[in-house]
């Protein structure tokens, strides 16, 4: 237990313990895409629940990358007192915070953004209803240059560090992805060639913001045919401890491949049905057909919890950088087991501190040993409308 509430540093970034809130996207912006109070009141009651340390949603560097409406936004200046605001309190309070930023890519809300998805390739999402039309040169240098300014804004606001969002199938996902990734140029083929992007991104930060914390959340595999391998994912975590990376959180998934990210007992029929655009508008025959196919074509995945494990220990045999273990964790026994047996460095946890921000605090007093998370997934689904909360298995 010691370890586990001993203050540490991660990437000179001070600690108070090894528990970590994951990105965890809350629909918490405006339609400008400018936080609100009430992103402000969440954080606060994470840093006040005891957390380590909380890494925002992820915060959009263009906008041609909103994933959903109410998607926080970072590629303006007109943006940083609002963001000095929302993160002094919790900087208050001694908890670093953290700044993820993201494209969404292939996976972006045409809606929302009032232009066509983008992505390495052309390639169809269908869990999504997404297609993402191949980027240009031009377009990706863009994109380098849109992380590269956030990056620098971050830390004129003052977040602690940021971390670059390569997992689940957005932009930098889908470059390191071979499957999603068919490019034949310098940005596509070897595992060194779809890593470029992220190189860039971190080459041209450095110039500009010196040793400023970055570090990056990456599918380090995932249930796509043909997608990231757990070897590939080792490989591509030894190029971002090449590239300056500073501190390595090794997620799964690409976004369409089922549950594969975020693991469910049974698949959330109700909530795909009541929250998704299309489905909750069809007619009773064609919600009844939806069920039907839900049921024997999406698939939901195994094990249930701490299905991140596997792949952080064994980046952790390869890199120096720390390494932080995501997935299923859902109770202090586990991650007291993941950091004084040297797993990995740090652990974060996501749908846990949805139902209870204050999780850590419990977990150090001894008063509860098990998140009260059931795992149902509705969280997810109920993002399409509203913002984040806990359903507990209840619409």
């Amino acid at each position: 237990m010691n370890q586990v509430f001993k203050e540490t540093e991660l990437a000179g970034i001070k600690l108070k313990n090894r528990i970590i809130r994951s990105a965890t996207f809350e629909r918490m912006g405006d339609e400008s895409g400018r936080p609100t109070d009430r992103l402000s009141r969440l954080y606060v009651r994470l840093a006040e629940g005891g957390v380590g340390a909380i890494i925002t949603g992820g915060t959009i560097v263009q906008q041609n990358g909103r994933p959903l409406p109410g998607s926080v936004m970072i590629d303006s200046d007109g943006f940083l007192d609002a963001f000095s605001e929302m993160i002094s309190p919790v900087k208050a309070l001694g908890t670093p915070i953290i700044v993820q930023l993201e494209h969404a890519g292939g996976l972006a809300d045409r809606a929302t953004t009032g232009t066509e998805a983008l992505g390495p390739s052309m390639k169809k999402y269908p869990s999504w209803s997404t297609e993402a039309r191949e980027l240009t040169n031009s377009e990706i240098q863009e994109i380098i240059e849109a992380f590269v300014k956030a990056i620098q804004r971050a830390k004129q606001v003052g977040f602690d560090g940021v971390q670059l969002h390569a997992a689940h199938g957005y932009l930098l996902s889908a470059f390191l992805s071979p499957r999603a990734n068919k490019r034949t140029d310098k940005w596509g083929g070897s595992t060194e060639n779809r890593f470029r992007i992220i190189d860039e991104i971190v080459q041209g930060a450095r110039q500009v913001v010196g040793n400023y914390p970055i570090l990056a959340k990456f599918s380090a595999h995932d249930g796509d045919k043909g997608g990231v391998s757990a070897e590939e994912g080792v490989r591509i975590a030894e190029l971002m401890e090449r590239a300056g990376v500073d501190a390595i959180e090794a997620s799964c998934g690409s976004g369409d491949d089922g549950f594969y990210s975020m693991r469910v007992p049974e698949i959330p029929i109700e909530a795909l049905l009541h929250f998704m655009p299309k489905l909750r508008n069809a007619s009773a025959l064609g919600k009844a057909f939806s069920k039907a196919m839900l049921r024997l074509f999406v698939k939901k995945w195994s094990p249930l919890h701490n299905y991140g494990m596997l792949a952080a220990q064994e980046i952790k045999k390869h890199v120096k950088i720390p390494v932080i273990a995501v997935g299923g964790i859902r109770n202090i026994s586990q991650i007291r087991s993941v950091v004084t047996e040297g797993r990995a460095d740090y652990v974060s946890m996501s749908r846990p501190f949805i139902i209870e921000p204050d999780i850590v605090n419990k977990f150090f007093a001894e008063t509860q040993e098990q998140s009260k998370c059931i795992d149902c997934g509705y969280c997810l689904f109920g993002l399409f409308d509203a913002s984040l909360r806990c359903y507990h298995g209840k619409i």
